[in-house]
């Protein structure tokens, strides 16, 4: 779904997930302190992770981090998106 004439808010959905997306004129974190302190743009949790992490494997998504463990009892992985923002992707432990 898209709303504005330009363009200036979506949403993605994809199996019960959801992604809403805004236009900023500028990015709303400094370039640098993210890619220093690692610092998330999102947290999607998803009921099917490893479909997921697999599909973007073959797709040559940059991963930031692959597939792991946490010790909570969830596994995540993160992406780095085009314009250089971290996705973490969570889901359950397997």
């Amino acid at each position: 779904m898209i709303w504005g004439e330009p363009p200036f808010y979506a949403q993605v959905f994809r199996d019960g997930a959801r992604l809403n997306l805004g236009q900023l004129d500028r990015p709303f974190l400094d370039a640098a302190l993210r890619d220093r302190e690692h610092l998330l743009a999102a947290s999607i949790r998803l009921d099917d992770l490893k479909a997921t992490f697999l599909e973007y494997q073959a797709a040559g998504v940059e991963f930031v981090q692959g597939m792991k463990a946490e010790p909570r009892g969830a596994r995540t992985f993160i992406v780095r998106d085009p314009d250089g923002n971290l996705l973490l992707f969570a889901g359950r432990d397997e």
